[in-house]
């Protein structure tokens, strides 16, 4: 992994003041000012460096913004639907990548170092996810169900009406519920 950059090594307090500066648009040029005002001794290089990181960061929070804005669009009235199926799994596919990019002993160097609070983020995520596809599954089951329900009781009213025994009605509402 490569050298950590001057504005990762800065104090807590200057870095935040780094990131508000960002969003808020500040040039590369206010930006250094700013922090060599406050002892932050970085050079204009590093701070345009990590303003395009940050930038291309907030720009892909955007996107993915946009991104789960459709779906959520499409989720509608169905969320437990084929799409929300589809955006529960795409989750986790995001959150196993951001753990890939997490790997301490990875040789990316795009890897960056963990944080507890990360780790503990992202954890809870995965958890979320997997109670939500739990209860995706019990509302399929349940569902389903009643959809059997339904048929074994319909079968038992067509049988009495075309004259079938009661024991053949049974039977044949038995093996329904059984499916």
């Amino acid at each position: 992994m490569g050298r950590r950059s001057t504005l990762e090594l800065m104090p807590q307090d200057l870095q935040d003041l780094f990131h508000r500066l960002v969003r808020a648009g500040h040039t590369i040029e206010d930006i250094t000012d700013k922090l060599n005002e406050l002892d932050g001794e970085v050079s204009r290089s590093a701070v345009g460096r990590a303003v395009k990181s940050a930038r291309a960061q907030m720009r892909q929070y955007q996107d993915a913004q946009a991104v789960a804005g459709q779906w959520v669009t499409q989720l509608g009235e169905n969320p437990s639907g084929d799409v929300g199926a589809l955006l529960a799994e795409m989750l986790k596919t995001v959150a196993f990548q951001t753990l890939a990019t997490m790997a301490p002993e990875s040789d990316d160097s795009k890897a960056k170092p963990t944080k507890p609070m990360d780790i503990m983020l992202l954890a809870k995520a995965i958890r979320d996810l997997e109670a939500t596809s739990k209860a995706n599954i019990e509302r399929r089951e349940k569902i389903e169900k009643a959809a059997i329900e339904r048929a074994a009781k319909k079968a038992g009213e067509v049988g009495r009406r075309v004259g079938l025994t009661q024991a053949s009605i049974d039977e044949i509402e038995k093996e329904l519920r059984l499916l």
